[in-house]
């Protein structure tokens, strides 16, 4: 009974608090608006029409954060050059992203009518989804990038996130739908440099061999090395350094194990070794 009523007057206890929380955030909110509505009415006094523009452009975006989508548009729609009204359009559709209104920043998205600034707002929709933690719809969301090269660079970003999350399987198989070799090769190094932090350098060597470059995997050599040897295994870099038949690769490896050794930090002196030393150097100087 004693614990059902301490739960009662915990329940209690709650309800007020989380009146007061909900009233904090529609206070915060309030003040958000009024800002943003007396930010706008400044900047359309500014006579400048670069410096009132760019402010506009702000201001929309802000609007976005705050969750007032219809209001950002509206912003958006009195900047008179297409292209910084486009730009502003992309910000807002990444916002909403974020925010998981995908739908809306979908829609947001297709009243852009430059081709490549729309590619670029799909891009920043599906780094928006990704950042929100949705995954699956970033991947859905890059297929509908129609520039090859915006949608290459949204899947490195998303292979990234994967590996991030320990996900390399699936980071790997981003890869594959990128159509550019040298961005395949460079989501390839960040997928293997995140194995390398994480201290499973024969994944990340293995990763090393996906890369039909053998530049790219000489530099890749070069970083992994350069990790390994900064953390003091200098010994376990040397053994599969000295597999490396290729000179370039070979080379690459052993100049990032130096950079290591560099780099790494030095050890203190010990100033009770330093004062012995003199002590004992006075010494033989008396004798």
């Amino acid at each position: 009974m004693q614990k059902l009523r301490v739960t009662a007057l915990a329940i209690i206890l709650l309800v007020p608090y989380c009146s007061n929380a909900e009233a904090a955030v529609s206070a915060d909110h309030v003040a958000t608006k009024q800002a943003l509505g007396e930010a706008e009415r400044e900047a359309l006094r500014i006579q400048n029409q670069f410096i009132r523009e760019n402010l506009l452009h702000d201001i929309a975006v802000a609007e976005a954060k705050a969750q007032d989508q219809k209001k950002a548009l509206e912003i958006a729609s009195v900047i008179s050059r297409e292209g910084d009204k486009d730009f502003a359009l992309i910000e807002i559709a990444e916002a909403e992203a974020k925010s998981h209104h995908v739908s809306a920043a979908l829609k947001t998205a297709s009243t852009i009518k430059d081709p490549l600034h729309h590619s670029a707002a799909m891009e920043a929709i599906a780094l928006g989804q990704l950042d929100a933690g949705d995954e699956a719809g970033a991947l859905y969301t890059v297929n509908l990038i129609t520039d090859k090269t915006m949608r290459d660079g949204a899947l490195i970003r998303i292979a990234s996130s994967q590996a991030q999350s320990l996900k390399v399987k699936s980071a790997m198989e981003t890869v594959t739908h990128i159509e550019d070799a040298l961005r395949r090769n460079i989501a390839l190094h960040d997928i293997a440099l995140i194995q390398t932090k994480e201290g499973d350098i024969r994944s990340a060597l293995f990763t090393a061999n996906a890369m039909d470059s053998e530049l790219s995997r000489a530099r890749l050599y070069a970083d992994i090395a350069t990790i390994q040897t900064h953390r003091g295994e200098t010994k376990k870099a040397r053994l599969w350094i000295n597999k490396l038949a290729s000179p370039v690769e070979k080379s690459s490896a052993l100049l990032g194990l130096v950079n290591g050794l560099l780099d790494k930090p030095s050890v203190a002196p010990d100033p009770h070794c330093d004062k012995t030393h003199d002590e004992n150097a006075k010494h033989d100087a008396l004798q």
